[in-house]
């Protein structure tokens, strides 16, 4: 009934542009109701990559864009009516598909609720070695030797054996830590306005296998009188980890978007206005007490119970209504399909960023990544096009040293 409202419409818009058809089409030489399937779909806005690596247009298209395609070029169709007019096509596919895309969100997000699952959890608080303008993105190594990392990025391994401490080991299976992980670590001076990593909402999740999505078996315990650290740690199976210096700097959704509503390049900011209804709050640091060390002594400024509860009564905690702006310092495990961005920095700074993905990577892209000079090869497909495009790279990755690699910073 929606769409056939937009049809309605269209229909008596497209009439009134059409007493001659013939010459509309006579300015689109490959008319669209003669056009096959790629030249359909880019009018629509959706046509594949001409990369080798896709799959066919017909195999890629979705049934219901089919079914409205087909029907322009029916003349028993009342979509018919619409044939030539991409722009109008192209309005209505953008409208209901919107419409599909809030409703899928909406209605996980309420079942997310209800199961009381969990996007994201603070492991622990990490300090942060001097930097050294290292720039590695997506480096593959074992998670549990050190030796696997080359020198300049031990000052990190702390870091890493806090993230790996907290990875569950299923019955009968091998140890975690004898698998390949992924290490970014990215130290920069930020120019005012600008954001170290990627900006805009995205997950990390467009290209790892489902089973590594990430899972929480047990949640961190942080004390109500807080104390700087975990009580307990958590449990953790699959998924990431990462932190930065700067507070402020990154936000984070307590979301899980379904699979079906990651774009390209794990884009999901056209999904805001659905996580702004859920999580209408502005953006804020996890609960801590106040940073007065007069008053608080030794607890000032520590984070306190859980990430995803606020309140300054211990036992009147409520749930946070808005995404969490991580502080400096806080580490976070997260899911492969956790909503989160790099924001702006209101002034020019340095910035040191940690992330640790725990393998199950289906694909790991060249052009976007450091090899690792030591020899350790990703547990992965290795391809050589651009991940967000599909497009050829114009420069591959060649074995290059740890510092100032080439690629897009994802996070």
């Amino acid at each position: 009934g929606f769409a056939t409202g937009h049809v309605r419409h269209a229909r008596s818009l497209a009439r009134s542009r059409t007493n001659n058809r013939a010459a509309k089409r006579s300015r689109e030489p490959a008319a669209f109701a003669a056009a096959g399937t790629r030249d359909r779909m880019s009018l629509l806005g959706d046509a594949p990559s001409t990369s080798k690596r896709e799959a066919t247009a017909a195999e890629r298209l979705h049934a219901s864009l089919m079914a409205y395609l087909l029907g322009t070029a029916d003349e028993e169709s009342p979509l018919s009516v619409l044939s030539g007019h991409s722009d109008v096509l192209r309005l209505i596919w953008h409208v209901v598909n919107n419409a599909w895309k809030r409703e899928q969100m909406m209605t996980a997000l309420q079942a997310q609720e209800e199961k009381k699952l969990v996007a994201f959890a603070h492991v622990d608080n990490v300090t942060f070695p001097a930097p050294k303008s290292i720039n590695v993105n997506m480096m593959p190594f074992i998670l549990g030797d050190k030796r696997s990392l080359p020198p300049e990025l031990h000052a990190y391994w702390p870091m890493i054996a806090k993230c790996t401490s907290t990875l569950h080991r299923s019955d009968g299976k091998a140890s975690p830590k004898d698998r390949v992980g992924y290490l970014t670590v990215h130290e920069s001076v930020v120019h005012e306005g600008a954001s170290q990593r990627r900006p805009g909402l995205h997950t990390e999740g467009f290209n790892r296998d489902v089973c590594d999505s990430g899972k929480v078996h047990t949640l961190p315990r942080w004390h109500p009188w807080g104390f700087g650290h975990a009580m307990r740690h958590g449990q953790f199976e699959g998924g990431l980890f990462m932190a930065s210096n700067v507070s402020d700097s990154c936000h984070i959704y307590n979301a899980i978007v379904p699979t079906e509503l990651v774009g390209r390049g794990g884009d999901v900011e056209p999904l805001r206005p659905c996580l702004n209804e859920r999580f209408p709050s502005a953006p804020k640091p996890r609960t801590c007490w106040p940073a007065d060390d007069e008053r608080y002594g030794s607890h000032a400024g520590c984070a306190r119970c859980d990430m995803h509860l606020e309140g300054d009564d211990i036992f009147d905690q409520r749930r946070v209504t808005g995404p969490i702006a991580l502080r400096a310092g806080e580490l976070v495990w997260f899911t492969d399909r956790t909503p989160h961005e790099s924001r702006p920095l209101p002034t020019g700074q340095p910035r040191q960023f940690f992330r640790l993905v725990t393998g199950g990577v289906d694909t790991w892209y060249a052009a976007h990544s450091t090899p690792n000079p030591l020899g350790t090869q990703p547990d992965a497909a290795v391809v050589h096009y651009d991940k967000f495009t599909g497009e050829p790279a114009a420069a591959l990755v060649e074995a290059a040293p740890t510092r100032h690699a080439p690629g897009a910073a994802s996070s």
